[in-house]
């Protein structure tokens, strides 16, 4: 046989031996796609059970507040009838104890009703979103929430408050109504994110775990626990409406950061008030008190990652600002256990790259009323 069909030969065999591989993985591809997708069924059909499950337990908090609701308001218009007529004289020589005793009971039944309403408005279902309420059903762990009502501000750095910074220019801005977790997120919270997906836990330092606000993660890292949780990080405008609470100062309500406020490099006098101090790591988050919106640890302690690229504030008024659409950093806000007090101001701008982590930084979630 000559050396030619020899060559054609092996060819073929090995063309045919090919093409019999390239089969058997085609079909390995299609049963694993198979697979995949009655997957997919599976979850789609989970989460439309519990979105039907979410609107019937809604339609049912909302049929409770309107009876409550109108019988309270009836009791009310009784109570306002009978308190008129104590105002009239009676020309009677015998006065009326039937209308007391009913005065009594309207007023025990309203305190009822009204006790009734408050017990529903203080579940925890009750101040979730649609999404909270979806993503608490798919056993996601339970997370405190200020209620915080939006409103227009002066975001920026007030020259007269003292240290601004260049890119802090001040300018009118409107946000809507927001639920911001009340503490930073802790180690306990995101290593429960990270067992529930097989993720790797960040380093603690050898500072401990659970209550501590979790350090050593990325933006990305952030932003996707923010999402597993039906949330998301905070943009720059919420983040310091938040921390000002109606304040206007550096700080909120002063000028001045002490070691009983937060959890800061207290080693510099500027901004500073009070003794000298450094505690040279985080604390457990509310381990110091809360500002006038119920918001724990605003500054110090840990940097918190924001949504928004770094950019120049746009001029004039702005509602919901996001910053730019792209960008080369991420901000983060609120100072850090290593940083001075001018770190730590309300108006204080900080940047990372979305791959940059520290001991220093953490962050806190943010969902939208709806």
């Amino acid at each position: 046989m000559s050396q030619k069909y020899l060559l054609v030969i092996l060819f073929f065999l090995s063309f045919s031996v090919f093409s019999q591989s390239k089969k058997e993985q085609i079909k390995r591809l299609k049963k694993s796609y198979d697979s995949l997708q009655v997957v997919v069924i599976e979850k789609d059909n989970e989460v439309l059970r519990l979105k039907n499950e979410l609107n019937t337990t809604s339609a049912q908090y909302q049929g409770d507040l309107t009876v409550l609701r109108n019988r309270i308001a009836e009791l009310e218009k009784e109570l306002s009838e009978f308190r008129s007529k104590e105002l009239v004289k009676n020309t009677s020589t015998k006065k009326s104890k039937k209308q007391p005793k009913e005065q009594k009971a309207l007023q025990l039944e309203l305190a009822k009703a009204k006790k009734q309403l408050d017990s529903i408005k203080g579940a925890p279902a009750f101040f979730k979103t649609g999404k909270q309420l979806l993503f608490k059903q798919l056993n996601r762990p339970d997370i405190t929430l200020v209620d915080i009502q939006g409103g227009t501000f002066l975001m920026g750095c007030d020259p007269k408050s003292g240290n601004c910074e260049t890119d802090e220019l001040v300018h009118r801005v409107t946000v809507s109504d927001f639920r911001m977790s009340k503490f930073e997120v802790t180690f306990d919270l995101y290593d429960a994110y990270c067992d529930s997906i097989g993720l790797e836990k960040p380093d603690d330092n050898g500072w401990g775990r659970g209550n501590r606000p979790v350090i050593n993660i990325t933006w990305r890292d952030a932003n996707n626990f923010a999402q597993w949780m039906g949330g998301r990080l905070p943009t720059e405008a919420e983040w310091e409406f938040a921390a000002r609470a109606g304040g206007k100062n550096a700080f909120g309500k002063s000028n001045c950061l002490s070691k009983s406020q937060a959890n800061f490099d207290g080693t510099s006098e500027v901004m500073r008030c009070g003794a000298e101090f450094s505690l040279k790591h985080t604390q457990p988050v509310g381990s110091y008190p809360a500002n006038a919106y119920g918001l724990h640890d605003m500054f110090g302690n840990v940097f918190e990652w924001c949504s928004d690229w770094y950019g120049i504030y746009p001029q004039g008024t702005t509602i919901n600002p996001t910053g730019p659409t792209d960008g080369g950093y991420k901000v983060n806000r609120g100072g850090s256990w290593a940083n001075s007090a001018t770190a730590c101001r309300v108006a204080a701008r900080e940047t990372g790259e979305l791959e940059f982590e520290g001991n220093r930084i953490g962050f806190r979630i943010v969902f939208t009323r709806d």
